[in-house]
């Protein structure tokens, strides 16, 4: 297969996922949160590329519609947090390994 086909099916399927995800975020918060909700996150998302009404939607129409466990609905959410959660834990633990310095102001020292 040529790459440029690789390449126009991952887009086609990136942008499938993404229509999916703001229709199903929509509905979610039309259904649950009523439906000036659903058209404040749409309005959201399509006037000023906010995300986060359209994810909350998309997880509450997940864990309360389709009936996933939480973890499951959060990922179909925030996909990218499988990427970040890894980086997170380490800085988290190399900051407890390796505390940043105290710096004392030159007044401040006791002899």
């Amino acid at each position: 297969m040529s790459k440029a086909l690789i390449a126009t099916a991952a887009l086609t399927a990136l942008a499938a996922f993404r229509l999916g995800c703001f229709v199903l975020g929509t509905v979610g918060l039309w259904k649950i949160l009523g439906p000036a909700w659903g058209l404040l996150g749409a309005a959201a998302l399509l006037l000023l590329r906010f995300t986060v009404p359209v994810r909350i939607g998309v997880f509450l129409a997940a864990f309360y519609l389709w009936s996933l466990p939480w973890y499951a609905a959060l990922i179909l959410a925030a996909p990218r947090l499988i990427l970040m959660l890894p980086a997170l834990i380490s800085t988290g633990l190399a900051r407890l390994r390796h505390p940043r310095p105290v710096w004392r102001a030159i007044g401040s020292a006791t002899p």
